[in-house]
């Protein structure tokens, strides 16, 4: 399995709407049809750091997940965001060893 995090900053003040965001089927949705999906969460919302969240998504496998990125569905799902970042997103990928 292979695991994607894209770790964001917002404005707090903005945390109830980019949770309804990220629910509706114009992002979830469109995460979950992508091949070799399995889940994704949000956002694990930082206790320490208001604003500061973390998207986790996992796959089937590294390509599977490098599809989707190439295909530009991330770079479309992370701009719906956009007004409500006040920094880059930054993503990071890890494999999941067993």
């Amino acid at each position: 399995m292979f695991v994607r995090m894209t770790f964001t900053q917002s404005d707090p003040e903005s945390a109830e709407a980019v949770r309804a965001l990220y629910y509706r089927d114009e992002v979830s949705g469109v995460l979950a049809r992508q091949k070799g999906h399995r889940f994704h969460y949000h956002l694990l919302e930082s206790v320490d750091v208001p604003g500061e969240s973390i998207s986790v998504s996992a796959w089937d496998s590294r390509e599977d997940a490098e599809a989707y990125e190439r295909s530009g569905a991330y770079e479309d799902l992370v701009a719906k965001f956009g007004n409500f970042y006040t920094g880059p997103e930054r993503l990071a990928s890890y494999e999941v060893r067993e």
